[in-house]
């Protein structure tokens, strides 16, 4: 936390002088006696009366004068903010991802993961899905409209083959147009748009994927890109060796754009992944002045006091 008026700060020294000179009235012991004709009855008041509740109210008095100071001195913290970024879901859709090994089937728990992954970004940031399986198709174009994505993610099914780089290139054309490549020779501190592309096996035809990968550096397109599987046996999928994920491609794909390659072997972690890169892409903190916040913590703290007094103090 930081203020912009720190100065300001310097009538915390207020609250702790009035706080000390509380407690030296309220605590000091008296040496006077006092004649009280009554003495069982007084005796069976003090052990009826609360002895701490008497100084509630000048505890969240004193509290509340801080948080108006603090107010005052215009803090400033780390806020959540939208990172503002465009992005693509690209999904594999070929028809390896009907294989078993993540119950109950790779397909639908590619589903649920994405629509996680939605779920967790900013109301403003702009997405959009596109699948690559005997083609590469827009299922949803841009759209601040989750109701939609939902929906295109959920009624996606399966292809034949797997055009992994044509994928990535339609989602990169999506994001960014047709504008020519620019000459980034490395990837940019700060992406024009984003690529979250899932894959569960390996490219079988179409633009090579590392080739769809330098197109997305030049155009300034960050990619991260999720591989499920949990075996590289082919012997164990119905797909045989086109069902083994290409972890090294997939890897390589991420680190010539600058971006992340994760991995994940079963269902809850793929959710857990998707998650992750929600934040990841969709979310930064920025710095927030909270003065008005502080202001109703003090307002709040100090109609306690006022009704805490008159409980336990009544006027006479």
């Amino acid at each position: 936390m930081t203020f912009l008026w720190p100065d300001a700060l310097a009538g915390l020294l207020v609250a702790a002088v009035l706080a000390g000179g509380y407690a030296r009235a309220a605590f000091r012991s008296s040496t006077e006696p006092v004649a009280y004709s009554q003495t069982p009855l007084l005796a069976a008041a003090a052990a009826a009366g609360c002895r701490v509740c008497r100084h509630v109210p000048a505890a969240l008095f004193l509290l509340a004068l801080a948080a108006l100071v603090i107010a005052l001195a215009r803090p400033v913290v780390p806020w959540p903010a939208a990172r503002g970024w465009p992005i693509a879901l690209v999904i594999d859709v070929s028809r390896s991802m009907e294989e078993t090994d993540i119950p109950p089937t790779r397909i639908t728990a590619a589903k649920t993961a994405a629509a996680d992954f939605v779920r967790g970004l900013p109301r403003s940031t702009p997405a959009a899905v596109v699948t690559f399986g005997n083609y590469a198709s827009v299922v949803v174009p841009l759209t601040t409209e989750r109701d939609r994505l939902l929906a295109g993610i959920m009624n996606l099914s399966t292809q034949l083959r797997t055009q992994l780089g044509d994928g990535l290139v339609e989602g990169v054309r999506l994001l960014t147009g047709e504008a020519a490549a620019g000459a980034a020779a490395t990837p940019s501190p700060e992406p024009r748009a984003v690529v979250i592309l899932l894959s569960d096996g390996r490219a079988s035809d179409g633009i090579p994927p590392l080739e769809a990968a330098q197109q997305a550096r030049e155009r300034g397109v960050r990619v991260y890109t999720v591989g499920m599987g949990t075996a590289g046996d082919p012997t164990q999928f119905r797909s045989g060796y086109w069902g083994v994920l290409d972890e090294p491609t997939l890897r390589a794909m991420a680190d010539e754009t600058g971006g992340q390659y994760f991995h994940a072997g079963s269902a809850g972690r793929l959710r857990e992944v998707y998650r992750e890169l929600a934040r990841i892409v969709g979310w930064t903190r920025a710095p927030q002045e909270v003065s008005a916040l502080a202001a109703v913590g003090a307002f709040l703290l100090m109609a306690a006091a006022v009704a805490l007094r008159l409980r336990f103090l009544p006027l006479a």
